[in-house]
């Protein structure tokens, strides 16, 4: 259906989020770095509110800009006729939304309840996007449903938090720079992050890298590792910022890296 994959420990690592079927809840993979995965589902948070749905499309994505990824996940399920059972029995065809956010410690806090009606809305969802889609350094989400128009949920962000995204272009790597892993230092946190192709179901994400950094105005380092084995490392950026980076070259204007009409 789709797998989240994120450093929401900020270990380097990757860890990953499966949504499955209902009457099972979300596993959680933590990765130790040594391709070995623990599942803390459970005692992260996010397995006991995700137990009655049926899960699709979801994604890692700060969305506070506190600089730690938070869960979003859209639901919906397989078979219309679940909804002629008897009260009690099942949740319903139509779902909400599971939003759980990073509490900075290997757990989520629920605001599935808290984040706005629309999230409570109960829809036929299938595939979910996150992106920045009004340029204002705040995550937004696109909704695919199975019934129905797609839903846009615009992100009014938190004030005093900062970011940075980047918006990359190989030369020698992929034009799109896909498999190219970004690390940033800012405020001593150390984030990471990989461009990839697609997103979850049926879906792509925005392939500019947005990093949030909490209270930081300024990022100390950025490393660029590109699939052809080149590294790229930048000092010193402002945040609140969108820049674009070339392989090889380094910062350069947007118009540089975006493909020419």
């Amino acid at each position: 259906m789709g797998v989240a994959v994120g450093d929401f420990l900020h270990t380097g690592f990757p860890g990953l989020a499966i949504p499955i079927f209902s009457d099972d809840y979300t596993p959680l993979f933590r990765n130790d770095g040594k391709w070995t995965f623990e599942d803390i589902g459970y005692q992260s948070g996010i397995g006991l509110p995700s137990l009655p749905w049926v899960k699709w499309g979801d994604a890692f994505v700060d969305l506070d800009n506190d600089g730690w990824l938070d869960l979003i996940t859209v639901t919906g399920h397989v078979y219309p006729q679940v909804d002629t059972l008897p009260s009690g029995s099942s949740p319903g065809y139509r779902g909400p939304k599971l939003l759980q956010m990073n509490q900075h410690d290997g757990t989520f806090c629920d605001a599935s309840d808290a984040a706005g009606s629309a999230l409570q809305l109960r829809q036929v969802s299938r595939g979910l996007a996150v992106g920045d889609l009004f340029n204002d350094g705040n995550m937004d989400i696109v909704v695919e449903n199975l019934e129905g128009k797609p839903m846009i949920l615009r992100n009014r962000g938190i004030a005093g938090q900062h970011w940075v995204s980047f918006e990359l272009a190989g030369t020698k790597s992929n034009r799109l720079a896909i498999g190219s892993q970004l690390k940033i230092i800012a405020g001593g946190i150390t984030q990471t992050k990989e461009i990839h192709s697609g997103g979850s179901y049926l879906s792509q994400n925005d392939l500019r890298v947005h990093f949030g950094l909490g209270t930081p105005t300024r990022v100390d380092k950025l490393e660029v590792r590109w699939p052809s084995g080149a590294v790229d490392v930048i000092k010193d950026l402002m945040a609140d910022q969108f820049y674009g980076v070339l392989e090889g070259k380094g910062l350069v204007s947007l118009d540089q890296v975006r493909p020419q009409r």
